[in-house]
C-alpha cells in the first residue's frame, strides 16, 4: 500500500482498563488523526478481543496501530491477519510474554474482581509516591479505571500471566516501534529486549516518565512515533 505519512492515521489501543480516557493527553498533542478505541468493558480474553476489535479497525486508508500495555499482544495478534491499510505498528510500555516473572502463570486465578475495587485509589497513591500525580491525571486515571467492570480487569490480568506472542512478533508482517517508558515500573525494561532479540529491525525508543508515559509526556511520545512514520516514508520511497 501507498504511504503517504501526512495522511497515516493513529488507531490507538489501550491498557488494561480498556478505556480511550488516557489516551486524551497524547491525542490533544498530536496533528495527525488519532482514533483511541475502547476495548468492550464485558470483554477481557484476547481470543474474544481478536474478532471484535478486528471488525472496527479501518478498511480504506492507511494506519499505524498502537497497542499500550495489555493491548499490546492484541496488536500482534491483529496485525498476523495482515489487515488492509496496516503500515506500522507501535508497542508501548507493553510486552510480548507475561510482564510480571515473579508470578507463576499456575496462579493466575489469584488475580480475582474483588482485589481489583481499590484500583483507583492505588493507582492515584503510586502516582503521588512517584511524582506524576496532576489533578488532570488523577481524574484520568479515575474514569479509566472506573469505566471497566473489576470481572474483566481481573480477566485482562490473568491473561498477562499466560500470553506469549512472541511467533506474531518474528512474523509480524509491518514495521515496528518499540516504545518504552524511562520509570516503567509496570512493564520491566527487559521485555524490550524480548522485542529486539526477535525483531532486530524494530525501531526503539524511550521517553521520560513512567508507565503512563504516552499520557504524562504526550509530546515526546508523539515525536518519537513521528519519526517512525516518516521512517516508513522513507523506506516506502526507497524501494520505488
Amino acid at each position: 500500500m501507498t504511504i503517504h505519512s501526512p495522511d497515516v492515521e493513529l488507531v490507538l489501543l489501550p491498557g488494561l482498563d480498556g478505556s480511550d480516557a488516557l489516551f486524551r493527553p497524547f491525542v490533544t498533542t498530536t496533528s495527525r488523526t488519532a482514533t483511541a478505541l475502547a476495548l468492550p468493558k464485558e470483554m477481557g480474553r484476547y481470543a474474544e478481543l481478536v474478532p471484535t476489535m478486528r471488525e472496527r479497525l479501518p478498511r480504506d486508508r492507511s494506519y499505524v496501530l498502537l497497542g499500550w500495555s495489555f493491548s499490546g499482544p492484541l496488536t500482534l495478534m491483529l496485525a498476523a491477519d495482515r489487515p488492509p491499510g496496516l503500515v506500522g505498528l507501535v508497542l508501548c510500555a507493553t510486552f510480548v510474554r507475561r510482564p510480571v516473572t515473579f508470578i507463576p502463570p499456575a496462579l493466575r486465578f489469584a488475580a480475582q474482581p474483588g482485589l481489583f475495587r481499590f484500583l483507583t485509589v492505588a493507582s492515584r497513591g503510586k502516582a503521588l509516591v512517584a511524582g506524576y500525580s496532576t489533578p488532570e491525571l488523577d481524574a484520568l486515571m479515575q474514569e479509566a479505571l472506573n469505566s471497566a467492570p473489576s470481572r474483566s480487569l481481573a480477566t485482562r490480568a490473568q491473561e498477562t500471566l499466560t500470553v506469549d506472542v512472541r511467533e506474531q512478533l518474528a512474523a509480524c508482517p509491518v514495521p515496528i516501534l518499540d516504545l518504552r517508558a524511562s520509570r516503567d515500573l509496570v512493564v520491566p525494561r527487559s521485555r524490550g529486549r524480548d522485542v529486539l532479540a526477535l525483531r532486530p529491525d524494530a525501531m526503539t525508543r524511550v521517553i521520560r516518565g513512567p508507565h503512563l508515559a504516552l499520557a504524562t509526556n504526550p509530546g515526546d511520545a508523539n515525536a518519537a512515533i513521528e519519526d517512525f512514520i516518516a521512517s516508513l516514508e522513507r523506506e516506502r520511497l526507497d524501494h520505488d
